[in-house]
Formats: C-alpha cells, sequence, structure tokens
C-alpha cells in the first residue's frame, strides 16, 4: 500500500486557498497514494483570537464545500483522503478527521484528548474510529491524542495495523512520542503536520513540519523537512502476522499483565 502525506502551509481562515493548495501540490505530484492523509484543521488553522471565529469556520458534514471539495479530488486522483476539517453538529463543535473517498464522507473521527486551546473551542470526542481499506485496517489519533497510550493501545486492540496522526504542533516531544508509539504497539504510525503559523493578539503557533513515518520495528521510512510538499511512501504491511514485540505476543502478554495486576489490587484491599 502507497500512502502519501501532504505536509501543507496552511493559509489562515482561508478554506478556498488550503484546498487549491492541496489540489495543486496533487496535480504536480509524480506518484500519488492509495490513501492521502492532511493534517489537523488543514482548512482553517488552529489557533484564534475567539472561539467564535473557529466556529464560524466550522461546517455540517452533510452539506460540507470542503468535504465536497476533498471528494471531487479523491475521485480526480483515485485515492481516499483523510483530512482534519473543524465540524459543527447539532449546536456542538469538534476538532475533527474525516475520512473521504470518490463517493464522499465514509468515516469520522473526533479528538479525544484536548490541549488548552482545544478546550477553548471544540467538544471533547468519545470513540475511536477504524476503517478498513484494501484489506488493512487503519486508526485515527488527531496530533495530542498520542500522548496518551491508553487510545493507542486501544487500537492496537482493534488490531489496527496503520495509525494516521494528523497533527499541529511545534515541538520535538511529539515525534518521539510517535516512534514510541509505534515500538510498542506494533503498529505504522503516519504523522502528518502542517508547516506555517497562526498569529493571534496573545499567541502564535509556529508549525515544524518534520511529519514522518514510524515503522512497527521503529524505524523512520521517512521524515520530512519544513517545506509545503507532498510525499508517498509505499509500505509493506502483513495483516496476517500477530501483533509482537521482541517476539512476544502483545495481546495475550497485556491480558495477562491486566489480570495480574488486578487480582494483586484485590488482594491489598
Amino acid at each position: 500500500m502507497k500512502i502519501s502525506i501532504i505536509q501543507t502551509e496552511v493559509s489562515y481562515k482561508n478554506k478556498h486557498e488550503n484546498i487549491s493548495r492541496v489540489s495543486n501540490l496533487l496535480t504536480a505530484a509524480k506518484e500519488i497514494g492509495d490513501l492521502l492523509l492532511l493534517p489537523e484543521l488543514f482548512s482553517t488553522g488552529y489557533i484564534f483570537n475567539e472561539a467564535s471565529e473557529i466556529h464560524e469556520l466550522s461546517e455540517k458534514f452533510a452539506s460540507s464545500q470542503t468535504i465536497d471539495s476533498l471528494r471531487s479530488l479523491a475521485k480526480k486522483f483515485n485515492t481516499v483522503i483523510v483530512a482534519g476539517i473543524a465540524e459543527e453538529d447539532n449546536g456542538q463543535y469538534f476538532n475533527t478527521i474525516a475520512v473521504i473517498d470518490k463517493s464522499g464522507l465514509i468515516d469520522r473521527y473526533r479528538k479525544i484528548s484536548q490541549t488548552n486551546i482545544d478546550k477553548q473551542y471544540f467538544s471533547r470526542g468519545n470513540q475511536l474510529t477504524t476503517f478498513k481499506y484494501q484489506g488493512v485496517t487503519f486508526g485515527v489519533a488527531i496530533c495530542f491524542d498520542l500522548w496518551f497510550p491508553e487510545i493507542v493501545r486501544e487500537y492496537s486492540r482493534l488490531g489496527v495495523d496503520i495509525l494516521l496522526h494528523p497533527s499541529n504542533f511545534g515541538g520535538e516531544q511529539s515525534l518521539q512520542i510517535s516512534r514510541a508509539r509505534a515500538i510498542e504497539n506494533s503498529m505504522y504510525v503516519v504523522t502528518c503536520n502542517r508547516v506555517g503559523s497562526d498569529i493571534t493578539k496573545d499567541l502564535t503557533g509556529i508549525y515544524r513540519g518534520c511529519s514522518q513515518i514510524c515503522s512497527p520495528d521503529g524505524n523512520y521510512l521517512i521524515r520530512l523537512g519544513d517545506a509545503h510538499t507532498l510525499a508517498t511512501v509505499e509500505l509493506d504491511i502483513d495483516v496476517s502476522s500477530p501483533k509482537q514485540v521482541i517476539a512476544v505476543d502483545l495481546n495475550h502478554e497485556r491480558e495477562s499483565i491486566l489480570s495480574q495486576l488486578k487480582t494483586n489490587i484485590t488482594k491489598h484491599n
């Protein structure tokens, strides 16, 4: 399976320009993967002066111009697009990832973890999302989600082969955590981080890019710099092999550990 990452420089609050930038990269690309990953909130930016600014930019997915535009691109370039879009649903707002093919929206994931920025704008998601494509099981975790091993371990239990990790971050820690999650959960982790900046009256967010793909054994299959760019990587995935760490069955050992801990906690109580 081939996966493309678009490490885009987001034009602040300008959906039309951001979609055009994606379209231009796709048109110029020599190769486009079976699946295309875009960053968190790729069409709007992430940091705002007031919550009302991102709320005004949020979209009802049943009538979303952004999703319709990405559907057209998915059809034109014969790919599945996974993209971060601010969502409105019954008066609530979510930091959401949409999964889109040539027919339109096929799935979504709402960010469960919350930074201090997320807490100002968005409601918290409450369920994981997995989907199958070409026999491969995908999961989605947005940016800060990866800092919480509980989320990724549950994805591992659900049999996820590739964890898609669209992001907006400026530091180094998320890159290190991404590799650790790949190793400890025996899965590929595809991190797609944006570049550029969001500038508000109180805060400036500068995003480092450095998108990467980590294999289950911790190897880097690609590591990008800080350019607005598209890159495609082919992953060799054996979906039939059990999840293992250092030749130990991961799920069986996890259940044994949890059972042992539960027994000892009960004894002490």
